[in-house]
């Protein structure tokens, strides 16, 4: 039997026990109106339940710390966090490395690049997260995305440094015509807040855009991002979550969005993080 390094996890109805104690924990950080609660919390918690005896996995706990901090709407977009409370039906999955695993070797690479490619042919499955709770530093997560783009078919579109700050694009192809927008998220103190996650994790919206997309969403074919993934609703709630999606996040950032944050820039570290 073939062993892994990484964990595939996709969310169901047993996961309801567990997600009941992750939506009980406190928000302590405050942006503008709202209160979220800070990664320690969640590692904590998660440290709780897996202790356990009957407890999942503990990658599956993970990766329900880091929905349910999604589905909070941290993250700033609307349309994310509806993804995010439906994961279990919308099918936004997630890839779990081992915490013990080194997270930039040959085995997890091969590993983390099979399973988003059949994510990305599964006709059901809309985004594929990659999910490494043992990673703790800028440095560490680089070298993930580097292991990666090595591996392929992840590939930089930029990788330069200007004003003391490194920038990472990340780009994964879907087809000949489409390239997907791939976000990190961590609990690295220079994250943009609307970034700033429980665990370290790449989203990868692993289908082009749906035949309608909102019109005040980007139109352009040739790039796919999480806010593509497609939603029922009327207009009016469509129109409603967009201009709140604005707001929220502007007021989450504390200023208004600019290109670290932005959803085409993957990460960005400021270079003595990386010395």
């Amino acid at each position: 039997m073939k062993t892994t390094t990484v964990e595939a996890v996709r969310f169901d109805s047993s996961d309801l026990r567990w997600a009941r104690e992750l939506t009980a924990i406190a928000g302590t950080a405050q942006y503008g109106l709202r209160r979220f609660p800070e990664p320690p919390a969640y590692h904590a918690v998660v440290a709780r339940l897996a202790a356990q005896t009957e407890a999942p996995s503990l990658g599956r706990l993970c990766a329900l710390a880091q929905r349910d901090w999604h589905t909070r709407g941290q993250n700033g977009c609307q349309f994310a966090r509806l993804v995010a409370k439906d994961a279990d039906t919308v099918r936004w999955d997630y890839h779990v490395l081992d915490v013990n695993a080194d997270a930039s070797s040959e085995a997890v690479t091969a590993d983390v690049s099979e399973l988003v490619a059949n994510a990305l042919v599964d006709p059901h499955v809309q985004v594929a997260s990659i999910l490494a709770p043992g990673i703790a530093t800028a440095g560490g997560l680089v070298e993930l995305i580097r292991a990666l783009v090595r591996r392929g078919p992840f590939w930089l579109e930029r990788d330069d440094q200007a004003d003391g700050l490194h920038r990472f694009f990340v780009r994964y192809p879907l087809d000949d015509d489409t390239q997907a927008w791939v976000m990190a998220f961590a609990p690295l103190e220079f994250i943009p807040n609307t970034r700033r996650g429980p665990y370290v994790e790449l989203a990868v919206r692993v289908k082009p855009k749906p035949d309608w997309v909102f019109h005040r969403s980007s139109q352009e074919r040739e790039i796919a991002h999480l806010a593509d993934t497609p939603l029922t609703m009327s207009d009016r709630h469509w129109e409603d979550r967009w201009w709140s999606t604005k707001r929220r996040t502007e007021m989450i950032l504390g200023a208004k969005p600019d290109d670290v944050s932005a959803a085409k820039a993957t990460l960005t570290v400021p270079v003595q993080f990386l010395a």
